[in-house]
């Protein structure tokens, strides 16, 4: 798992957006193997813009991100900590929910969680 978030972090949001889209798609999809880029990157925007609320109440509201956010001294550290309330909320894998939670970060949990 630990190379997989290697190769996740340095991915733009963009790029992580498209491999949350294929990463969504089921294997028994007909079409999986023709998803353009476009398309996986929209249905991962689209996952997670419809997943938003129920991800900020968990991460922001159950979890008190704002309070907690100093403990976590790198970025590896906080997606391992936010990547199970993702897939606690989502119910997706733990490898999709690790994408959700680097997208969720690197577009700002501050922001999100709206903390002072």
């Amino acid at each position: 798992m630990s190379s997989n978030i290697e190769h996740l972090l340095v991915k733009s949001v963009d790029a992580l957006y498209e491999e949350l889209g294929r990463s969504l798609i089921t294997p028994d999809y007909p079409l999986a193997g023709t998803v353009t880029r476009q398309n996986a990157v929209q249905r991962g925007k689209s996952f997670i813009s419809g997943s938003l609320e129920k991800l900020r109440a968990k991460i922001c509201v159950d979890w008190r991100y704002c309070s907690k956010r100093g403990e976590y001294g790198d970025f590896q550290s906080l997606a391992y900590a936010v990547a199970p309330l993702v897939s606690s909320v989502v119910g997706v894998p733990a490898s999709t929910a690790m994408i959700v939670a680097i997208i969720l970060i690197k577009s700002g949990l501050e922001k999100l969680c709206n903390c002072p």
